[in-house]
């Protein structure tokens, strides 16, 4: 099965993309974003070396009852089931998201510059492509060294490893560019801070 292929190599790689949702599937939870509360990011976190600049809006906030949390319980059915086929499992079972994220990138967006995602996200990051263009890359560091982009059309699923993943500490450097046609991506996160 391609999820258990790409879970397999998460060990090894920073992030992997595969094919996940279809063109209904995808204009479902597109029409599910029309009354979300939307916000803009805030335009530069930290300082510095360290600053991380970003171009979008995003949501956090969704009702109970939510499409969004239907789909991210879906989900993590679906990565616990083939962490269950892989020896060893590179996480402990069972895995589920509890930190959601709708993210709207506008045409000609300068996306996110290389940051890594906080240390209270763990085991396994999940990003889906919904609408639009852009690049996400990974990289060695916050200058962009040793960038590979990892492709995420709409409807891929790209999967990121977090700390604790295949028993690794490391959060990768990751950016998103080239916005040329608005963007529109579900996040998705294992929260410690949550339970």
């Amino acid at each position: 099965m391609a999820l258990d292929r790409a879970l397999a190599r998460l060990g090894e790689e920073d992030a992997v993309s595969l094919p996940l949702l279809g063109l209904r599937a995808c204009r479902r939870l597109i029409g599910a974003t029309a009354h979300l509360p939307f916000r803009p990011a805030t335009p530069v976190v930290g300082e510095g070396e360290d600053a991380v600049h970003q171009d979008f809006h995003l949501c956090m906030s969704f009702p109970e009852r939510s499409l969004f949390h239907a789909f991210a319980g879906s989900l993590g059915r679906l990565v616990d089931a083939s962490l269950a086929r892989l020896d060893p499992a590179p996480l402990a079972q069972p895995f589920r998201f509890n930190d959601l994220v709708v993210q709207r990138y506008p045409k000609g967006s300068l996306g996110i510059t290389a940051h890594r995602d906080h240390t209270r996200y763990q085991g396994l990051v999940a990003l889906v492509t919904l609408a639009g263009t852009a690049r996400f890359f990974v990289c060695a560091e916050r200058s962009g060294r040793g960038a590979r982009e990892v492709p995420c059309p709409p409807g891929d699923l790209l999967l990121m490893r977090a700390p604790g993943f295949a028993g690794r500490r490391d959060r990768p450097f990751h950016y998103l560019s080239d916005v040329t046609q608005a963007r529109l991506a579900l996040g998705l996160r294992y929260d410690l801070r949550a339970e």
